[in-house]
């Protein structure tokens, strides 16, 4: 799998990490843990489906937060795009359960508005492309999803 991330993602990552009083500091490792312990098609076929269609699906992974030694359920939420086609995971954003920064489930117009960042960052090449076995970091700066480079539909 080839992992992206978007702007939204980068920017709420920076904030977990901002304060180590917080109990995010684990955010990166976790996030990494949680995703290199999944096999391709459970990253793919998941039931913590957000929405489904052939090409795509977004999907909402419920990951521990060792750092407060926090369950699943009480973990972060990391929000994905993977494609159904291609090897392709883009990290869309992640926010604790619990703790100074938690936030409630995402409503169904910010999933919009995720996707079309996603695909507005692609179309103008500033994903970025990162190594999850190497704790999200940066391999290649204004990456674009295969199939989109000069599309404009």
């Amino acid at each position: 799998m080839i992992f992206y991330t978007t702007s939204t993602f980068r920017e709420t990552l920076a904030a977990l990490t901002k304060k180590s009083k917080d109990g995010y500091m684990s955010v990166v490792k976790d996030i990494c843990a949680g995703l290199q312990s999944m096999p391709d098609n459970i990253l793919r076929d998941t039931n913590d489906r957000v929405r489904q269609f052939p090409e795509y699906r977004v999907v909402k992974l419920r990951i521990p937060n060792s750092g407060q030694h926090l369950p699943k359920a009480n973990g972060f939420r990391l929000i994905y795009w993977i494609s159904m086609k291609n090897d392709v995971v883009v990290l869309l954003r992640v926010y604790p359960k619990r703790g100074p920064q938690s936030a409630v489930d995402l409503v169904e117009q910010e999933y919009s508005r995720l996707l079309l960042e996603m695909v507005n960052e692609s179309r103008s090449n500033v994903l970025h492309q990162v190594d999850i076995a190497n704790e999200l970091v940066e391999l290649e700066r204004h990456a674009c999803l295969p199939g989109e480079q000069g599309s404009s539909d």
